[in-house]
């Protein structure tokens, strides 16, 4: 290992690997979660039972709690629309 080198491993997120929780689950596992994020606006459109377009969109394992992907891909956004 190379001294200037950080010690913690990382995944280098420009490689076409599946992206995948500790645990190895996927985007479309059933123990995967999407956890939609909006502005203060939008929190208060669905507190009226307004549609809301999110801003970002995390997946979160439900087994060994971590997110482990965020987009803000607008074609993922719409879709949890």
């Amino acid at each position: 290992m190379q001294a200037d080198m950080p010690s913690m491993p990382y995944r280098n997120r420009t490689t076409s690997e599946p992206v995948q929780c500790p645990c190895g689950h996927g985007l479309d596992h059933y123990m995967v979660s999407a956890e939609a994020e909006y502005r203060f606006l939008g929190y208060i459109q669905l507190a009226f039972g307004i549609s809301a377009r999110p801003t970002k969109v995390k997946y979160r394992c439900r087994r060994c709690d971590t997110v482990f992907a965020t987009t803000k891909d607008p074609a993922v956004l719409d879709k949890h629309y």
